[in-house]
């Protein structure tokens, strides 16, 4: 007994001082408060300070995430956090703005305990993580289908009665290994569903056959559904997608009343369908500019918070045309109202803490109140316009164009030039202006000097301060890690391996059609392609990614050609998940549009994620990453060390 102790004892400890990060507990358990102890040295965080963590918890589910307030213990860090009493794993990212400690692409990936064995659900639930997109996308976690393949088959030889609550990740997971030994697994599976009366055992199987390829199969298995389950769960959603197709208008509500009539509402869930009709009919009209209809199904959105975004973008496309001022701030300020009920009260989603969602939802108000203040200056209200703005401006620390431009012009239109002028200074210098800011600042310039001799060495100055802070800060943000390689087809069916372009300096731009700050970005990265179109060592490749349905290529083909742009697009294939995920997961992508700009040897030197300038400015970033990535040495001023 003694002995078998000791064992146990040196188990535990090894189990605790084998990685930067550390549990209290090796066996942690539901309910349990944990201390976490982390050491970033040696890890991609070394030197950096204000650390960000949070932990995210698998209960499939709720999938609730909570914040860890790492705090300074001699050398190293410290925070608790408790176990829910729903969670059967669970994985902890520690991150500074966008470096993560990936702990060599393993993540810090844990299962819950109840007298040191796993909890029922706990290795399925680490499989998940390791199936599929939530490891790479939060945390960096490398996928590991085998791995997990061996903890779903663990998971079902101790809890047997949990295949059924797993299958649909189970299964998905089987038909996306290609391995002749899990071929009949697969195939036995299918066939067991295809025999079921269980409709949502038979609609799992039309999506095993759509990823098989069997799409002549999948479509004939629709049709026995629909016989079987005539107010079933597949004719419900074709009932949906029919409404959403719909664009007339008086059809729509038809079928929204044909909806509720054949399916009551529920009086108990929060989120439903009927909601959501109702979400989807008040929006159509209010982006038609139907106000009297939008009021009167708005009055019945039982959840409106969804509604502040289309509220926000309809204001801004009136105010921008000078159209139908009043009711754009009306509209305007009901989104700011929305969302600042939800800052105050953000709720919960899967995978996001507190923290989290009150950022979001803090970083929405900004959007919405910068568009307010817009419309109030256009409605000549200038000191309201300013109690808005300023405040965002201050948020945002100078880096949007659009609040830089906003605040400027407010600033000007109250008598305050030398303010703006400033303002406008800081944002050229930081390369954050727009044309519309250096034709202003050319303007203060001549009523003050009264002629604009010197102006273009004054504006120059400003320029060039612009490109050595971007340089920089570039340089600072340089990384060195080897890029996934991959093969994709272009919209014309040609393979593309990444491993082929060795030797240049390859850009890749991670996009989809519905994105609408990719699409904004695109005439920039236009301009970037532009100038590097004769330059047989540089190369771009715009995978898109991430789209909705099967049939998207004619969309995509349709979108680059109605917009004239020469991008090279490469179409990202099915992942483990069964979404167009496969190369956009390998990356650890986590929103889009995603950049990286690889050196001529394959690695990675430049993550930049998002959109917000304009397309000199966009261009110009481009531009600078492509010349450091060509000679990263040189750039950073120093060796780069390789990051794991």
């Amino acid at each position: 007994m003694l002995a078998f102790s000791g064992i146990l004892a040196m188990q535990n400890l090894f189990a605790q001082t084998g990685a930067h990060l550390n549990l209290s507990d090796a066996y942690p358990k539901a309910g349990e408060k944990i201390t976490v102890t982390y050491n970033p040295v040696g890890t991609p965080l070394d030197g950096k300070t204000n650390l960000n963590a949070a932990v995210y918890f698998l209960d499939n589910k709720d999938n609730p995430a909570t914040d860890l307030n790492l705090k300074p213990v001699g050398k190293l860090l410290k925070g608790d956090f408790a176990v829910p009493a729903s969670a059967k794993a669970f994985f902890v990212k520690v991150s500074k703005d966008e470096t993560i400690d990936d702990n060599a692409e393993k993540g810090y990936l844990y299962m819950v305990y109840q007298d040191k064995k796993p909890v029922s659900g706990a290795y399925a639930s680490k499989a998940y993580v390791l199936s599929t997109i939530i490891g790479p996308a939060l945390a960096k976690i490398k996928m590991n289908p085998k791995e997990a393949l061996s903890l779903y088959k663990q998971e079902f030889a101790v809890y047997p009665q949990n295949e059924k609550e797993f299958q649909a990740k189970y299964y998905t997971l089987l038909a996306s290994i290609k391995d002749p030994e899990v071929k009949p697994v697969f195939n036995q599976k299918l066939s067991s569903l295809i025999k079921s009366n269980d409709e949502k055992d038979l609609l799992l199987a039309v999506n095993l056959m759509r990823n098989a390829k069997k799409p002549t199969q999948a479509d004939s298995l629709m049709t026995v559904i629909k016989s079987k389950f005539p107010n079933g769960e597949l004719v419900k959603d074709e009932l949906v997608g029919t409404f959403s197709k719909e664009k007339d208008l008086t059809k729509k509500e038809a079928l929204y009343n044909e909806f509720i009539k054949k399916y009551p509402e529920s009086t108990t869930e929060k989120k439903t369908t009927q909601d959501f009709l109702r979400f989807h009919l008040a929006g159509t009209y209010l982006r038609e500019g139907k106000m009297d209809d939008y009021y009167r199904w708005e009055k019945q959105v039982k959840d409106k918070s969804n509604l502040a975004y289309w509220l926000n973008n309809v204001a801004f496309d009136w105010a921008k045309k000078g159209e139908h001022l009043d009711e754009a701030a009306n509209i305007s300020k009901q989104s700011l109202d929305l969302t600042k009920e939800k800052v105050n009260n953000p709720g919960s989603q899967p995978y996001a803490s507190l923290k989290m969602l009150k950022e979001r939802y803090e970083s929405a108000y900004d959007m919405y109140a910068d568009t307010y203040a817009f419309i109030l200056l256009k409605q000549n209200k200038p000191k309201e316009a300013l109690s808005y703005e300023m405040p965002v401006y201050e948020r945002s620390k100078g880096v949007s164009v659009e609040i830089n431009e906003n605040y400027a012009s407010i600033l000007k239109a109250v008598g305050d030039t030398q303010k703006a002028r400033q303002v406008i200074e800081t944002a050229i210098k930081s390369g954050k202006s727009s044309e519309s800011m250096n034709a202003d600042l050319k303007a203060m310039y001549l009523k003050a000097k009264g002629s604009d001799t010197g102006y273009d060495l004054y504006f120059a100055s400003l320029k060039n301060a612009a490109a050595i802070a971007a340089r920089t800060a570039l340089a600072k943000e340089m990384i060195n890690k080897p890029a996934p390689l991959f093969t994709l087809k272009d919209t014309s069916g040609k393979a593309v391996s990444l491993a082929d372009l060795k030797g240049k300096v390859v850009v890749i731009d991670f996009w989809a059609t519905w994105c609408g700050p990719c699409k904004a970005s695109f005439p920039g990265m236009q301009l970037a392609v532009n100038k590097y179109k004769d330059n047989p060592n540089v190369k771009f490749l715009f995978i898109d990614t991430w789209e909705n349905g099967d049939d998207y290529l004619p969309g995509v083909k349709k979108f680059i050609a109605d917009n004239h742009y020469t991008f090279q697009v490469l179409m990202d294939e099915k992942g483990s998940d069964n979404r167009q995920s496969k190369v956009i997961s390998t990356f650890g992508v986590e929103g889009i549009p995603t950049k990286f700009i690889l050196d001529k040897d394959g690695n990675i030197r430049f993550k930049k994620v998002g959109f917000d300038g304009n397309a000199e400015s966009i261009r110009d970033e481009v531009s600078a990453m492509i010349e450091m990535a060509t000679n990263p040495e040189t750039a950073k001023g120093e060796k780069v060390t390789m990051l794991k």
